[in-house]
């Protein structure tokens, strides 16, 4: 079995680094709004009862499950860049493209925040990446 080290490009491994850090900051995200579940169910509950607390908490825990889902998938797709697995490039570029349209509508909406501009950054730094002769080279697209 041929190792995909030996032949990838350093542009490739850049772009895994950059999915990496997306995933790492996708799971620290995930348990930071897990933690205002927990907050914000509390509150539901002291001032609206069991119900409005369960509901509160439940719709919260949702989006971290999301924003931990988004993780996880970040890192399964760091694995396939570095192994140059072609599914890999169109995920990632499906995944980024996507979240370069929500930031740019979440800046519109309400004038953006610094982590808007840092999720737009990466998003956009990864698609460059993606773009690049050397990358869709090596990933045969």
């Amino acid at each position: 079995m041929e190792n995909p080290n030996n032949n990838r490009p350093q542009s490739v491994t850049v772009l895994a680094i950059l999915q990496l850090i997306s995933g790492i900051f996708s799971l620290l995200d995930g348990l930071f709004i897990l933690l205002f579940a927990g907050i914000f169910g509390g509150l539901g509950v002291a001032l609206g009862g069991a119900r409005v607390g369960a509901v509160i908490g439940g719709f919260i825990a949702i989006f971290a499950a999301i924003a931990l889902a988004i993780g996880l998938i970040s890192f399964i797709l760091t694995w396939g860049l570095l192994q140059i697995k072609s599914w890999a490039w169109t995920v990632t570029f499906l995944v980024h493209a996507i979240a370069i349209l929500s930031q740019l509508a979440k800046m519109l909406g309400s004038g953006g925040t610094a982590i808007n501009f840092l999720t737009l950054s990466f998003a956009a730094a990864s698609i460059y990446y993606l773009l690049k002769p050397d990358v869709k080279q090596a990933f045969g697209v």
